[in-house]
């Protein structure tokens, strides 16, 4: 999925989980956006996106995600990932183990 998403728009800034809910840290403190915000249009002026790869469905992490894309001047779209095969694996490992 990953790479039709990026052949059909390579200037995607994407977010999981994780760097959703700790984008300013992650982004605009490790970046030093906070101090520097004219280096912005430096680092993100070629995206046209950004899109959110949901793994769980969680309100705040969905603001989160809102936020960051906003704080990038980007639209927002979201995509229901779930853990993908993740969960399967899983499931056939402990499969494996049990006598």
């Amino acid at each position: 999925m990953f790479h039709a998403l990026s052949d059909a728009e390579p200037g995607t800034f994407y977010l999981t989980d994780f760097l959703a809910k700790h984008f300013d840290r992650l982004v605009v403190a490790d970046l030093k956006l906070d101090k520097h915000p004219e280096l912005e249009p430096q680092l993100f002026g070629h995206y046209r996106k950004v899109v959110y790869l949901a793994q769980v469905h969680d309100d705040t992490l969905r603001a989160s995600a809102t936020r960051a894309a906003e704080r990038l001047g980007l639209p927002l779209e979201i995509i229901e990932t779930g853990y993908g095969q993740l969960a399967s694996s899983l499931q056939e490992q402990v499969v494996r183990m049990i006598p």
